[in-house]
């Protein structure tokens, strides 16, 4: 361990910080941004291969589907969330967007886990910022419950959502 050395550092831009958890697929690393926005560089130099902006900061960790390098018609998608409670399915090659929704109509609707892929579902896990709100003595905690939404990996229909906590 004493003699690794780094291959190469990226800054990103307007971004002061990296909370997502970077994403090795078919020679590329994906990882969220502060700034809002996701990154595909390329695993050997860490020079940015393409950029795609969001709404919102992305915390989540970035999903990619099965990618084969030797199939020409293999157009692999990657999924992530971000700070405000949307969903996003990108082309993994190219960034173009594929799908977005909202995942939660709660106003303090957040996305910070990575959503997980099966057999063709995202399921995506939903979580609240409120408490960040609950500081003001005023604001009627809590009212957010938490859920998972599974969404058609390829079309981005909502399949459905359940939630972690009873409607009161």
């Amino acid at each position: 361990i004493k003699n690794l050395k780094p291959l190469w550092v990226v800054k990103l831009p307007n971004a002061n910080k990296v909370r997502s958890q970077p994403t090795f697929a078919g020679g590329l690393l994906f990882v969220g941004s502060h700034g809002g926005g996701v990154y595909a560089l390329d695993q050997k130099t860490g020079c940015q291969v393409w950029y795609f902006k969001t709404v919102a900061e992305v915390r989540s960790g970035v999903s990619v589907d099965i990618w084969s390098n030797d199939a020409t018609d293999s157009d692999p998608k990657i999924y992530f969330g971000d700070l405000i409670g949307n969903v996003y399915a990108l082309s993994a090659k190219t960034g173009a967007l594929i799908w977005r929704d909202r995942a939660d109509n709660h106003p303090s609707a957040t996305i910070t886990g990575a959503p997980a892929l099966n057999d063709g579902v995202l399921y995506v896990p939903v979580s609240s910022l409120e408490v960040v709100l609950a500081v003001n003595p005023l604001y009627e905690c809590c009212t957010g419950r938490g859920s998972v939404v599974a969404y058609d990996a390829n079309t981005g229909e909502r399949l459905w959502q359940t939630y972690t906590v009873p409607e009161l």
